[in-house]
């Protein structure tokens, strides 16, 4: 079975060391991280063989709905998005959960109980 990976992506450099190490303390997973979603894209362009995207929304450069497009219109990895606003506030995610039925939304403050609730489904779900 190939591994399980997942690409993180936070302009908050302690949210992607927490994100890190809540995730990689339950699942059996590779994680890579990028800063901003410019940064993600480029990672997605050389390797697209990821099962899961975690994405806050406001990011510089590239926001967490950009990066949601580029996804959606290439590889459709699953992708879990994070914000403190609601999913309808943004009309980039108009389609969010038809596209992909693995997608997720967490709204901020998030369940870290709940995200790994979500994640172990995929995993075993893709096993």
């Amino acid at each position: 079975m190939k591994k399980f990976k997942i690409l993180i992506v936070d302009d908050e450099e302690m949210l992607l060391d927490l994100f890190e190490m809540l995730i990689s303390g339950e699942i059996d997973c590779e994680i890579t991280t990028a800063t901003d979603g410019h940064e993600a894209m480029k990672i997605l362009e050389a390797d697209s063989d990821f099962q899961l995207i975690l994405s806050d929304y406001k990011m510089p450069k590239v926001s967490g709905g950009e990066l949601f497009h580029f996804n959606s219109t290439r590889h459709n990895i699953a992708f879990f998005l994070f914000s403190g606003g609601d999913l309808s506030d943004y009309p980039e995610f108009e389609h969010f959960n038809t596209l992909n039925p693995n997608n997720r939304f967490f709204n901020k403050p998030f369940s870290e109980k709940l995200l790994i609730k979500e994640i172990k489904r995929l995993y075993e779900a893709l096993s």
